[in-house]
This record gives structure tokens, C-alpha cells and sequence, in this order.
């Protein structure tokens, strides 16, 4: 039975805005060196936009399901996506740079499950990146690989609607 949601944020909640990738990178790269300003690390942040179709089920997912964000960025960023996008309103983050872990090794995913309290079999794991499904699946995780977000989230809902109650 599924209890919980893993979310991996860029390519699944959030998307890029490609206009200003070479500025996006060299922030990113300041960042990577901790030599971002607070403006630079706003602008980054403020340079994703959400992914609507998604944000907007969001209220109903919280009714039936634990939901948490696994994401490697940087942790300077981690203040300012709530900030800016609101997502604690509907689960929580774990960041692996805060963690000391990061993606695909198995204990950041047990730590956002520990962190929503349900068991590994127990979620669904989505993210843009398909180097992720061995690892996920050696938790016994249901891995959805969002190709793209129009893609992803049709292959999300479908799972709802095939596996459980919810449909969305």
C-alpha cells in the first residue's frame, strides 16, 4: 500500500527556465564554491518556476499521502525554496547536502522516509534523472521517471488511478 510521495524538485516540481541557463550555471558554479551572494542564490532560486499541473493536486496528495522532497542541491539554496515556493505547506525536504548523503545512494531515501514515517515499500519515487531506479529499487521503492514533466505526471497519475484509491 502507498503512504508516501518522494519528489526529487528540479525536473519534477519545479522547471527551468532554459532563456538563462549559461547565467543559471554560473551561479550554480558560485555556489558549488560558496562564493554565491544572497542576491545570485535569489535569482537562481527564482529562476525555476513550478510545475502548475503538479503544484495543483498537491492539496489533495496531502490528504492521503506523506510527501517529502529528496534533492541534491546546495543547502545555501534550501531557505529560499520554501520561501519562494511554499512546499512545506504540503511536505517536508530533505537536502543532501544538510544530510551528508546524497542521491542514488540508498540512505537519503531512508531518510526521507524516516522523516515522513513510512517504510521504503511503501512510496513512490519520482525524478528526472534514470540513473535512479536500481537504487530505489533495491528498497523495494516504486521509481517513476519523469522523461518530462508532461510525461512524468501522466505516468504519476495513471499509477494513482491504477494502484490506488486516489484519482487525480
Amino acid at each position: 500500500m502507498i503512504k508516501g510521495i518522494l519528489f526529487d524538485w528540479h525536473g519534477v516540481l519545479v522547471e527551468n527556465d532554459s532563456s538563462n541557463g549559461e547565467r543559471v550555471k554560473s551561479i550554480y558554479n558560485k555556489l558549488l564554491q560558496n562564493t554565491a551572494t544572497e542576491d545570485e542564490i535569489i535569482e537562481i532560486v527564482t529562476s525555476y518556476k513550478k510545475y502548475e499541473p503538479l503544484w495543483e493536486v498537491l492539496p489533495e496528495l496531502k490528504k492521503y499521502f506523506k510527501m517529502c522532497v529528496v534533492n541534491n542541491g546546495p543547502k545555501a539554496t534550501f531557505k529560499y525554496w520554501d520561501q519562494y515556493y511554499g512546499y512545506s505547506e504540503f511536505m517536508d525536504f530533505v537536502n543532501s547536502e544538510m544530510e551528508g548523503v546524497e542521491k542514488p545512494q540508498p540512505e537519503i531515501y531512508k531518510i526521507a522516509c524516516k522523516r515522513i514515517c513510512v517504510e521504503p515499500s511503501e512510496v513512490i519515487y519520482m525524478d528526472d534523472s534514470f540513473g535512479f531506479p536500481e537504487e530505489t529499487e533495491k528498497l523495494n521503492m516504486k521509481f517513476i521517471h519523469w522523461s518530462t514533466t508532461k510525461d512524468g505526471f501522466a505516468e504519476f497519475k495513471k499509477y494513482l488511478n491504477d494502484h490506488t484509491e486516489v484519482k487525480i
